[in-house]
């Protein structure tokens, strides 16, 4: 997801996904939890200085996905969504059934649980996959900007006790080289490359890509975790699909849905129209591995390692920063 900072001084023809794009990332870090009440529209205009319509429009979009409802005389609310069959399990093997090597005890199984999955939120899965003995990340995405908010939670509560320190975290990021020109997303409408639009997306990932990777090499200066390794490496083309491996075991899948909108860029902020990938086009799906698969099974979750380990060993080049 790639961050646009505050909605002000947009396109008022694209401020509505804007807001709907701040609007799920307050969800899905549950500042609205399932349930919930969102701040009416009159407070959200204010907040977002825009109209009403433009609230409105925000609304609906996030409605037609799904992620909220409204209740006449009531208010809008954060959708509540079905039951799962795959909500994490604490005796699920990425988590109690390890051995003391931290491998697991002697299968190697996968299987898609269910194709009727719900959305999910990160959260969750993520501090499922911190209670392991070893940590293993994989990640493919276009800043790593949910993420690295959800380690530095996983951070803390290592640090505070609320769970026991892995004895070792693994995290690879695959991340766009934004050096490369002529990116499917972000680019200019008008299909022309404009530097100015991948300069932007390099100091976003950037930002985020450090930021995760200070707050588990904290974990090791601190002397919590023994064993840190954080890689990041470059790929010469733009993520359509946001991908979470953890701990080979649970893969978080979500396509970006490309939209059109409005950015303002150096030096006078020129109002420029491009094609991006907003928050809103990347709802997550979970696959777990199934225990009751055999090892000549080849299902989704370990489809999903072979898809981004070849990428990683065959296109993908180390980041310089």
């Amino acid at each position: 997801m790639t961050s646009h900072g505050p909605v002000p001084g947009g396109s008022s023809a694209h401020q509505y996904k804007r807001i709907a794009d701040e609007l799920l990332k307050g969800i899905n870090s549950e500042v609205w939890r399932p349930g919930d009440r969102l701040p009416t529209q009159e407070q959200l205009a204010d907040r977002f200085d825009v109209s009403r319509a433009t609230v409105k429009e925000a609304l609906k979009l996030l409605s037609s996905k799904g992620l909220i409802v409204t209740r006449q005389g009531s208010g809008t609310f954060v959708s509540e969504g079905p039951k799962s069959d795959v909500v994490p399990q604490r005796n699920s093997p990425s988590v109690e059934n390890r051995g003391d090597d931290g491998d697991d005890d002697g299968d190697d199984v996968w299987a898609v649980v269910s194709e009727r999955v719900p959305p999910v939120l990160l959260k969750p899965y993520l501090e499922e996959a911190f209670e392991a003995t070893q940590v293993e990340l994989d990640v493919f995405s276009m800043t790593t900007e949910s993420l690295a908010a959800r380690v530095s939670d996983q951070k803390n509560r290592i640090m505070t006790g609320e769970i026991r320190p892995p004895r070792s975290i693994t995290a690879r990021l695959m991340l766009p080289d934004c050096d490369f020109p002529h990116l499917a997303i972000p680019r200019p409408v008008d299909g022309t490359d404009d530097p100015r639009v991948r300069r932007r997306l390099k100091g976003i990932l950037q930002s985020h890509a450090t930021m995760l990777r200070e707050a588990l090499f904290e974990l090791r200066y601190q002397g919590f975790v023994p064993e840190v390794d954080v890689e990041v490496r470059l790929v010469p083309f733009a993520p359509q699909m946001k991908l979470y491996i953890l701990n080979r075991r649970l893969a978080l899948q979500g396509f970006y849905v490309t939209e059109e909108g409005t950015i303002p860029l150096p030096p006078d902020r020129e109002e420029v129209a491009i094609y991006d990938a907003y928050g809103t086009g990347a709802t997550l799906f979970p696959y777990r591995a199934a225990a009751d698969s055999t090892p000549d099974q080849v299902g989704i979750v370990r489809t999903f390692q072979a898809f981004f380990d070849s990428n990683w060993d065959k296109l993908a080049t180390r980041a310089d920063f």
